[in-house]
This record gives C-alpha cells, sequence and structure tokens, in this order.
C-alpha cells in the first residue's frame, strides 16, 4: 500500500529494536519456567514483524485492531500446534485443531472453577499473550508515530518483572543491560533521523561520512552510561559521604519490601512442574459395566486367607466442591533395582508378592494391594512426606500412586510387594485413637461448607459405639442397608449438595458416593479416613489363585486408619460382597512355616511369586491410543470466543449447557418446546464418542434395520456389521472406543471414533445409494 506522510521507516531502527525485542523473549527462556518457552520467543519475532507492517499500512486503528486479533490467532496456533508433541494418527490438521482447543478448554474449565493449572503448556500459551502484544506495540509505534518510549517500554517492562521474580544463583542483569544500551542506541537514532530532517528542510550541508561518526558515537557513549549505570553502587560506598547517601537512596527506592509490596498479587512460589498424575477426581454420574480384561493377578497361597484384596491405583485425601483431590504432589522415580520405599506402619503387617499380568495397552497405572513397597518395573512414585521437617535421604513416603515409566502395554508382567494387614475384630477394637500428627493433620479434612445433616447423621449412628473400630462398622452397615446401588446417578435441575442428596433423598448411587459419604462421616466424627480408587478383586478360579479383573470391577471404597496397624479397608457398597473379618484368629498348626520377615530386603520371596499358567482367556487385540482432551463443539470461534463462553457460563449459568438455557427461555416465553431441541439436549449432554457412536444407530436406520430401545451398543454394532461388511473394521474400532469412553478411567480415543464413524457413514450412503453394486 501507499505509504503516508504520517509513517516513518528507518531500517536500523527496526533492526535495533529487533534485537531488543530478542533478548526480552531470551530472558523470559533463561527462566526455564515451562517447556516451550521457544515457541513464546518466536510469537514475539512474528508480533513485531506485524506490527511494523501495521504502522507502516495505511489501515486506521478499527482495521488494525481486527487485522491483529486475525493474525495472532494464526500465529498462536501455529506455535501451539509445534508444541504439541503429536502421534503418527494425529497427521490431519482438523484433529490437530481438535486436540488444541480441547486442551485449551480443559485448563480453562479447571481455571474457571477455581482449580489449579497444572498444564504446563497452558503456562506456555498465556506467556504468548503478553508478548505478542508487547512486541506488536513497539513495532507499530515505531513505524506509524516514532515513539521511542512507546516502543521501548511494553517490552523492557516484561524483561524487568521476568529478571524480578526469577530466582536463580546465576547474575543476568548483563542481559538488561544490553536492553538498555540497545534502547539508547534507537534514541541516538531517531535523533540523528529527526535532525536530519531539519538539515534538509534549511538546507544544511552534511558530510556523507556524519552518519558513521555519530554512530560510532552513539555506541561508545551509550556503553560509557551502561557502565557508568552499573558501576554507581561499587564505587559511592567507596567514601562516607557517598556511602550515606546510597544507602538512603536505596533505602528509600529499592527497598526489598518496595517490590514486595508492588508485586505482592503475584504468587512468585507457583513455578510450573511438569505432572505425571491425575490429581483431582469428581464424584462422576456412571460407572463402568463392561467385560473387558484389564489385567489378571496370581496371589500367594498365603493371601487366599484374606476376607477381600482390593487393588488399589491412588488414594484421595482432599474433598472440596464435590471432588477428591491429592495434596501429596511430590513425585519421585523408583527403579526396580532401587530397593523397598520407606514407609509406616510396618507392624502387624505381612508381606505378600503378587504379579500382574497385563491386558490392554496403554495402562498407566501400577496397581498394586494396599501399602506398596516394592515393583519390579520402574515407576514414578507420587507421595507426601510424612514430616516436612525430616532432613534424611529416605525420609518416610506417605505413597499415593505409582505410575508405570514407561507405561505397560498388553502383554505385559510386572511383579508387586505388598504389605497386608488382616487383623481380627477385637484387635481393631482395641487399636485406640493414639493417630500420628501427620494422620490427623491430612486425614480429618472436611470442607468449609460441610453438611450439617450429614454430620448429625453420622454422630446418630455413632453414638451407641465406643470404638472407632465400631463405629466404622455402624456407619458402613448404615450404607450397605440403607443404599441401593446403582450404576448411574442423576441429580435435579436446582443446585444441590450431592453427597446429601445422595445420602437423604435418592438414596441410590455406586461406590464413589457411598465411599465419599463414608470416609466424610467418619471425618466429621474424629476418624482419620481416606478414598481409595483402583479396582475390586475380580473374578477368581476355584483354587483362588488367579483373579480376573474386568473394567466392571473398576472401584471405590475407604481407608480407615488404625493405630498399630496403618489403613485397613472397608466396604460400604452395597454391590459389593461384605468385607467380614474374624473375631478369632485360626490356630496355625506346628508344622506350617510362621509367615517371614515382613520387612526383609528381598524384592521377592521364591514362595510368593505364583507360577505364571497360560490361560485359554483370550486377550484382546485391539490397540486404543489414549488421551486426554474432551471434544469442542465450537473451534472456528477461536481463543477470544472460548474466552467469552466461559466468561457468560460462569457469570449467568455455571452448571447448565447452552441448549438447556435455551430451552428454558423457550418454556419461559409460553411456547412449546419443538423435538428437535429436546433431541439436541439428550445429544449435546453425550460425551464425543458417544455421539460418533450414533452413526451405527443412523446406519441402521438409513438401512431399514433399527434396533429396539433394550438393544446394547454391542448388539447393534454387530447387526450393522451383517448388514455392511465392507465398514465392519470402522464399526469394531467405534465398538472399542465407544467401550473405552463408558468404562475405562482414561477414556478413548475421539481421533480414532471420528474417523471411524465418518467411514461408517460413508460406506452406508454409498450401500443405501447401490453405489458399491454399479462399480
Amino acid at each position: 500500500m501507499e505509504k503516508t506522510s504520517s509513517r516513518w521507516w528507518d531500517i536500523p531502527s527496526a533492526l535495533i529494536l529487533f534485537l531488543a525485542v530478542l533478548f526480552s523473549a531470551w530472558r523470559l527462556q533463561t527462566t526455564d519456567w515451562t517447556e516451550g518457552l521457544g515457541h513464546v520467543r518466536n510469537v514475539a519475532i512474528a508480533g513485531f514483524i506485524v506490527g511494523l507492517a501495521l504502522g507502516q499500512s495505511r489501515f486506521q486503528k478499527r482495521g488494525v485492531f481486527w487485522l491483529t486479533l486475525g493474525y495472532m490467532l494464526v500465529t498462536f496456533i501455529w506455535q501451539w500446534l509445534r508444541a504439541i508433541g503429536f502421534n503418527e494418527s494425529e497427521t490431519y490438521l482438523g484433529d490437530r485443531l481438535l486436540i488444541l482447543f480441547g486442551r485449551l478448554f480443559t485448563d480453562l474449565k479447571e481455571l474457571s472453577s477455581g482449580r489449579s493449572v497444572e498444564d504446563q503448556f497452558f503456562v506456555m500459551m498465556l506467556l504468548c499473550i503478553p508478548f505478542w502484544f508487547a512486541s506488536l506495540y513497539g513495532g507499530y509505534q515505531l513505524t506509524r508515530h516514532a515513539s521511542f518510549l512507546a516502543s521501548v517500554l511494553p517490552n523492557g517492562i516484561l524483561m524487568f518483572l521476568i529478571h524480578i521474580y526469577h530466582y536463580t544463583t546465576r547474575d543476568y542483569t548483563w542481559m538488561i543491560g544490553a536492553y538498555l544500551f540497545l534502547a539508547l542506541m534507537l534514541l541516538s537514532r531517531q535523533k540523528y533521523q529527526i535532525d536530519r530532517r531539519k538539515w534538509s528542510l534549511e538546507r544544511v550541508q552534511v558530510s556523507s561520512d556524519s552518519s558513521i561518526d555519530i554512530t560510532n558515537t552513539t555506541v561508545i557513549v551509550a556503553a560509557a552510561l551502561v557502565v557508568l549505570a552499573w558501576g554507581v553502587p561499587y564505587v559511592l560506598p567507596s567514601t562516607a559521604n557517598g556511602r550515606e547517601f546510597w544507602q538512603n537512596t536505596s533505602r528509600e527506592w529499592f527497598s526489598g519490601d518496595r517490590f514486595e509490596k508492588m508485586f505482592a498479587s503475584v504468587n512468585k512460589e507457583s513455578q510450573p512442574i511438569p505432572r505425571n498424575f491425575q490429581t483431582q477426581m469428581s464424584l462422576g454420574v456412571r460407572v463402568p459395566q463392561s467385560d473387558l480384561v484389564v489385567f489378571q493377578v496370581y496371589v500367594p497361597s498365603s493371601a487366599q486367607d484374606f476376607p477381600r484384596l482390593y487393588w488399589r491405583g491412588q488414594v484421595f485425601d482432599h474433598y472440596e466442591n464435590e471432588s477428591w483431590q491429592t495434596t501429596g504432589r511430590e513425585e519421585i522415580r523408583k527403579d526396580s533395582s532401587g530397593g523397598d520405599f520407606d514407609v509406616p506402619d510396618l507392624e502387624n503387617r505381612e508381606r505378600l508378592g503378587f504379579t500382574f499380568d497385563v491386558f490392554v495397552d496403554g495402562q498407566i497405572i501400577l496397581y498394586t494391594p494396599s501399602q506398596p513397597i516394592w515393583v519390579n518395573h520402574d515407576s514414578i512414585l507420587l507421595h507426601s512426606k510424612l514430616s516436612e521437617d525430616t532432613e534424611e535421604d529416605d525420609p518416610i513416603l506417605d505413597v499415593m500412586a505409582l505410575r508405570a515409566s514407561p507405561n505397560l502395554e498388553a502383554g505385559d508382567v510386572y511383579r508387586a510387594s505388598a504389605l497386608l494387614a488382616d487383623p481380627i475384630i477385637p484387635e481393631l477394637q482395641q487399636a485406640g485413637e493414639d493417630y500420628p500428627e501427620w494422620v490427623t493433620e491430612k486425614y480429618l479434612q472436611l470442607p468449609a461448607d460441610f453438611s450439617p445433616r450429614i454430620r448429625a447423621l453420622a454422630n446418630e449412628i455413632a453414638a451407641p459405639y465406643d470404638t472407632p473400630y465400631d463405629k466404622t462398622s455402624a456407619i458402613t452397615e448404615y450404607l450397605r442397608n440403607t443404599i441401593t446401588y446403582a450404576s448411574t446417578i442423576s441429580f435435579p435441575d436446582e443446585s444441590v449438595d450431592q453427597l446429601e442428596y445422595f445420602l437423604f433423598e435418592s438414596q441410590r448411587g455406586f461406590c464413589n458416593y457411598s465411599a465419599s459419604a463414608e470416609v466424610l462421616m467418619l471425618r466429621s466424627i474424629g476418624i482419620p479416613a481416606r478414598l481409595a480408587v483402583g479396582y475390586a478383586q475380580g473374578e477368581p478360579n476355584l483354587q483362588n489363585s488367579i483373579y480376573v479383573v474386568r473394567e466392571r470391577d473398576l472401584h471405590a471404597w475407604p481407608e480407615v486408619y488404625f493405630p498399630g496397624y496403618g489403613w485397613i479397608e472397608f466396604e460400604p457398597t452395597g454391590n459389593q460382597d461384605p468385607l467380614d473379618r474374624p473375631e478369632e484368629r485360626e490356630v496355625i498348626p506346628e508344622t506350617v512355616a510362621t509367615p517371614s520377615n515382613p520387612i526383609r530386603q528381598l524384592p521377592l520371596g521364591e514362595e510368593e511369586t505364583p507360577p505364571i499358567d497360560p490361560l485359554t482367556l483370550e486377550k484382546p487385540s485391539f490397540t486404543s491410543t489414549l488421551t486426554r482432551f474432551t471434544w469442542v463443539l465450537y473451534v472456528l470461534g477461536g481463543v477470544l470466543f472460548v474466552l467469552t463462553v466461559i466468561f457468560l457460563k460462569q457469570r449467568y449459568a455455571p452448571n447448565v449447557s447452552f441448549a438447556f438455557m435455551l430451552k428454558r427461555a423457550i418454556e419461559r416465553s409460553g411456547w412449546d418446546v419443538p423435538a428437535w431441541l429436546n433431541r439436541w439436549l439428550v445429544f449435546a449432554n453425550l460425551p464425543s464418542i458417544e455421539r460418533y457412536f450414533h452413526s451405527v444407530n443412523a446406519s441402521l436406520g438409513w438401512l431399514g434395520r433399527p434396533q429396539p430401545v433394550h438393544a446394547t451398543a454391542a448388539e447393534r454394532a454387530r447387526a450393522l456389521q451383517k448388514l455392511l461388511p465392507a465398514a465392519s473394521d470402522s464399526i469394531e474400532a467405534l465398538l472399542v472406543e465407544h467401550q473405552s469412553q463408558l468404562f475405562r478411567p482414561q477414556g478413548g480415543s475421539e481421533s480414532t471414533a471420528r474417523r471411524a464413524a465418518w467411514d461408517i457413514l460413508y460406506k452406508t450412503a454409498r450401500e443405501r445409494l447401490n453405489l458399491s453394486a454399479a462399480e
């Protein structure tokens, strides 16, 4: 476009400011606060170039505003896509955009819910925003208005803030000095350009070498000023008067207290770190019912006398806003050759070894019995220390979860040792209430708005009993006798306390609610308890030596602390067999060997490792791609649209969908709600993979074979496979992802389900139009 007389352009000035922008972004990279900071630098460079171009253009403010947003969206998506490590199956741009915006939407949802966002990628995305606008604004001001301060201040302020809040032993002040040097160079260059124009108008003769002389002088003067500024604090204290002057000045203007007040709202301690665990779990609305085999466990003969075995995956200790959290966020890597974990409560427990045969790909969590102390697979250990003041090299750890590193695949086998407790009832009754401090500090937490009705109910049930065990047993039996098991749970439209509604109104639900209710009820009467999540023991063989664990065995249960025994499981969920402990300990004949030392250092004794016999059970042959992203309905709206929707949803309708708000508005207007809106409401509330599975239902209808309402997903898929053999593989893949979404804690692969659904619809259309026969 043709430049106007108000525009200003000078290549050396642009290069100097470009170097200043690079130094500002480089200072951010030195912090190493999160991964992908190089992409923030690229965004800053792109923003600067766009700013230079927009400043030179003839667009007015409105046009500049919309072009800025457009270029920002394109640049951000370009760099954010490059920052995500996609696998080979995610080659389509549409798939990548869905993953990108799904990740962004998930992080924003966590943020809007008041929870901490642990995703490093989200931090990188946020940092892109100030660097984009600072660099773009600097370039725009340089070419549009030749404004020195407006050009250098934005990136200079960012650099200054980063320098203040980057705690490191290395000295990076030289980078600020370099930035000031470039700023002085830019100031001198702009002054020279102004004077040159003035000289030209006044017809002043200027030597051709004057530009070089002025530049050299500027470099020397700028360097001298920077050196002087850096040297003053070291020169003044050499004299008494200088020391007094410097102390008064520094105390008044440069005290740490002043800067702490300036930036008091910034949490300097929250440095983003990579997370290997999901440390939050909502109560949920359904549980899996699939027969898919997850793993099978070979147990030693000495474990067959235990009343119940549980395969624990993770424990949660903090309940707030109807969801559980794991407050222990420390992670350490453990090699299989590293020996036992240092854990509490070793007494009154027996060390046993178990072998796990994995049946599905991508298993992340190493499931073990309660109180694991060793696994023969390299792992990442999520834990919290029993005492924050300990300085021991190997402190005692409260183990929360174990993650396989690398992930497990179908056919992998791992072994685990655990300390199991099998107390009898009188022993637990006599355990007392001498709880350790680390237990009472962490495992008696209740939300600030804890329901008085639930507290009163717990006190009423426990009132006739004296010991913690008897009170726990009474609450357990109350829940088993009062609550009817249901695999799904629903709540009224109005806001309610979910656990209060579960206990007093519906009295229907599944393990998450029963276990959570018991944990909180016990805490309300002073008994430490926590929530454990994993799998129930599964289906045993005739000898009780092998347990087949399926997805329908996914389970949650309470663990209650007893001094001298540690964490003991209880079973309040009605669809599980009661966990009955004996009144008396069985007398072991003298000919039977006594249990081995529970704290010996051998990872597994020979007697603990059962032989792995070939089984006739066929393993699943499918491969599922794990994904943690949800379906995003409005991708084309971009980041601004998502932010607007989040704001409006939080401001006006925090717990309902758009379809529900539309339906409510129509009803209030006195109109009849159209059938399509009701169908939309039902369809919109389904998870994305379940929506994709509706391609099977649609195809059956198009081919004239609609299935009855009571037909299962598998029956529908098999019926369509008979009608449409060409799409058999896609139907099978969609069925697998549908079952994974419903029944696996990790969910299914949206991209695989989407491609399978489109392939089914395409081949159904060809069959319906008889195109296959025509070919």
